[in-house]
């Protein structure tokens, strides 16, 4: 699945919050959007994912304006996965999973043996097959996270949004949801705030600053000195010498 943007403005309270953006992801890439709070990442997502609306500007899903694509074929090629896990009804994990295969039924479909094949090969991807019947709201914050996971890929998508996914996450899940969305091979877009995070994970990276792309390419190539002290305002050595380099930041 193939991901273009072409002159994205977005508005919200009357302030424009993306601006002139343009960004392309080719097929089974896994890219980063990165850079400070406020600087339009995940307001560009959401815009991806319909929860935003583009004040100009076109979306291209595999070379088709998203504006033209039925919710549900875009149900089927696209799932997200926000930082968020606040939901308002309560049910069984191994049912909220199942959710993920709503877009490839009718109304009126009864689920399948293979739609509860796919919700546990799913939940065994994110080590979470043994809490398949308890209740998702009993569990925390990050054991949320790793179902909503699973619900997207149940949904067997082609591109996978992922906004701000490991905010509030333990190292330990953030690097377990991030390698089993890597493991996947389809087509990865992830707003990240930790640039070592996606030094490790992301194939290319595009930078955004005060709802503007700053910088793009791989990694190794953005994440310069200057870059960094300019769009976050910290100092910090870049080594180079390890596999894959890494930051560390230097305080007063």
């Amino acid at each position: 699945m193939k991901l273009k943007i072409r002159d994205l403005n977005v508005e919200l309270d009357k302030k424009i919050i993306v601006k002139d953006t343009s960004l392309e992801i080719k097929e089974g890439e896994f890219v980063g959007i990165i850079g400070p709070n406020g600087s339009g990442k995940s307001s560009l997502l959401k815009t991806v994912y319909g929860v935003n609306k583009q004040k100009k500007g076109i979306i291209y899903l595999n070379d088709k304006n998203l504006a033209d694509i039925p919710i549900k074929e875009v149900a089927k090629q696209m799932g997200v996965l926000g930082q968020f896990n606040n939901i308002a009804f309560d049910m069984k994990v191994k049912h909220m999973v199942l959710m993920g295969r709503s877009p490839h039924k009718n109304l009126f479909d009864i689920d399948t043996k293979e739609d509860y094949e796919i919700v546990t090969d799913s939940l065994e991807k994110v080590n979470m097959l043994k809490y398949a019947d308890r209740s998702f709201a009993t569990l925390s914050g990050g054991e949320k996270q790793r179902v909503l996971l699973a619900r997207a890929l149940a949904q067997k998508v082609d591109l996978l949004i992922l906004d701000e996914p490991t905010n509030h996450l333990d190292i330990k899940y953030q690097i377990q949801i991030l390698s089993v969305v890597k493991s996947l091979g389809i087509t990865v877009v992830v707003a990240l705030h930790d640039l070592n995070l996606a030094v490790a994970y992301c194939d290319r990276l595009y930078v955004m600053d005060d709802g503007k792309i700053v910088g793009h390419g791989k990694p190794e190539e953005v994440l310069t000195q200057t870059l960094i002290k300019k769009v976050y305002e910290v100092d910090c050595t870049i080594h180079k010498e390890l596999y894959p380099m890494y930051i560390t930041f230097k305080t007063n």
